[in-house]
């Protein structure tokens, strides 16, 4: 059963036109639809084999896909996400075989075993080495979407000015990154994490992951793991932790124009850019 407006005839045609099957007999099939925030996925059942359609949504950002395949397919070589078998990049269609994953919740983060596997997951990718194709950047990306005649999104926008700025000053260093780092985009397949869904990823500073990594999962919320958390990945200084700061302030106002981008009277974006002005306030920026 298809539960979006996608049909069933275009799934197969899908499948059909990239080799997965041969059949267009729709009584072979079973579709249905998997939980997504802004692509729309499919579990396919075809021919006693299970696969994963990928169909991009409109996100409120270019996503340059080529480089989301490059990237990929880079992560896949040094084994730090799961393979896929078709990626168009002219399209954004990806389709993997089906793995038998558990998904990570926020609340996972408070487990401190599955945290630190989180944690040493991203150490092997911002320490593999991987030259990332150019991509999503933090660093202006919030200046493209944010709408100026939205008082609140050009208040957001001149702090995130404010925070390269100020990111800059104590310094920027380069690795391959992720940036995109929702509870859901960690699994675990045969005891082993993984990272999926490398639509963000590009060169780009460590901090931002780590610090994207506690935003969106609500380290904030209980300091008591958030200090652990922050000792785990070894940030203890002053200097890493204004840097740190800095780079949570800059995830909020990111991902909160980014929702408002998407729907204009989401309250999570509004509630993450008020959070983050009231943050630069308090860090008299």
């Amino acid at each position: 059963m298809i539960m979006n407006m996608f049909k069933a005839s275009e799934v197969i045609e899908i499948f059909f036109k990239y080799g997965i099957s041969n059949s267009k007999d729709e009584s072979k099939y079973d579709i249905s639809e998997l939980d997504g925030i802004t692509n729309t996925s499919y579990l396919v059942n075809v021919e006693n084999d299970k696969y994963v359609l990928r169909i991009p949504g409109n996100n409120p950002d270019v996503i340059n896909r080529s480089s989301e395949k490059q990237n990929t397919k880079k992560a896949q070589e040094c084994g730090l996400t799961l393979p896929y078998l078709i990626f168009d990049e002219d399209t954004g269609i990806k389709i993997s075989k089906f793995y038998d994953i558990y998904t990570y919740k926020s609340s996972d983060f408070k487990n401190e075993n599955m945290r630190k596997e989180a944690f040493k997951k991203l150490f092997d990718l911002h320490n593999s080495g991987l030259v990332f194709e150019k991509n999503f950047s933090p660093f202006n990306v919030f200046n493209e979407i944010a709408d100026i005649s939205n008082s609140l999104e050009k208040e957001a926008r001149e702090v995130g000015f404010e925070i390269v700025n100020k990111i800059k000053e104590i310094g920027i260093n380069n690795s391959p990154c992720h940036q995109d780092l929702y509870s859901g985009n960690f699994v675990i397949y045969k005891n082993q994490t993984y990272l999926i869904d490398w639509e963000y990823s590009s060169m780009g500073d460590k901090f931002f992951d780590y610090a994207d990594l506690f935003w969106q999962n609500e380290f904030d919320l209980d300091k008591s793991i958030r200090q652990d958390a922050l000792k785990e990945i070894g940030i203890h200084k002053n200097d890493e932790i204004e840097k740190f700061e800095y780079f949570e302030i800059l995830s909020m106002i990111t991902w909160g124009l980014w929702a408002l981008k998407r729907s204009p009277d989401d309250n999570d974006g509004k509630s993450s850019l008020l959070k983050a002005i009231k943050l630069s306030v308090d860090k008299k920026l």
